[in-house]
């Protein structure tokens, strides 16, 4: 099983620092996805789809992102323990969640607790349950999930706080990845509401956090996305 991890691990971070042909394909120099799929244990195959997941939802592919998801809960289904990865899984179920029910222009009102598309998936509930794991290291994730909750149902001055609290909490924990992509949907956010200025210093703050994180395929993929 650890040689299946660290494999699509390496695979993980080659295509993220551009070393792969497509960054969306765990195909590359460790590993080719469809052999890997294959001939996996059915708990690391739960850990491809979580990274797929992941990916997809990096590089602003949701539909994708989405589909990793539900091809992880099947495959869950046969195992005897789900991979949480100690908030890493349901943080960003929760954003991929919310991504694509704003990308389909689907209104999340209050009974956003409700259950979704995805089998099973609740998400105020999971996302409360973040902090239950170590507060420290997920309390920038609830917080980010707060504010991407608060911008669907458009409470503009909540989305606010909650962006900016979940910026600091990830700087004061130091993971540059999280800091990064706090910082894109924040840029985001004030794009959508037509604040040029902070939009603008949200995604530099994003392309440099990406940068000195060394996903260089994230840092010209956003380079080629922002409209500004």
């Amino acid at each position: 099983l650890e040689k299946y991890r660290v494999t699509v691990l390496l695979q993980t971070a080659l295509n993220l620092m551009g070393k792969s042909n497509n960054p969306l394909e765990l195909t590359g120099e460790a590993m080719i996805q469809s052999q890997f799929i294959e001939e996996c244990p059915k708990q690391m195959k739960c850990g491809f789809y979580i990274l797929s997941s992941w990916l997809a939802y990096l590089f602003g592919e949701y539909k994708l992102a989405s589909l990793a998801v539900s091809n992880r809960m099947e495959a869950e289904k046969t195992t005897h323990k789900k991979l949480e990865w100690v908030g890493f899984t349901l943080f960003y179920d929760c954003l991929i969640y919310l991504a694509s029910a704003r990308r389909k222009q689907n209104s999340l009102t209050s009974d956003i607790s409700g259950k979704s598309k995805m089998s099973g998936f609740y998400p105020t509930a999971l996302m409360k349950k973040l902090v239950d794991y170590t507060q420290c290291n997920n309390q920038h994730r609830l917080l980010l999930v707060e504010a991407e909750v608060a911008y669907s149902k458009g409470e503009y001055n909540v989305a606010i706080e909650k962006y900016d609290s979940a910026i600091v909490a990830a700087e004061v924990v130091g993971i540059l990845h999280e800091q990064a992509i706090c910082n894109e949907r924040a840029g985001d956010f004030f794009l959508a509401h037509g604040n040029i200025k902070r939009a603008t210093s949200h995604y530099g703050h994003a392309i440099d956090l990406y940068h000195r994180w060394g996903a260089q395929a994230k840092v010209d993929h956003l380079c080629k996305q922002i409209p500004i």
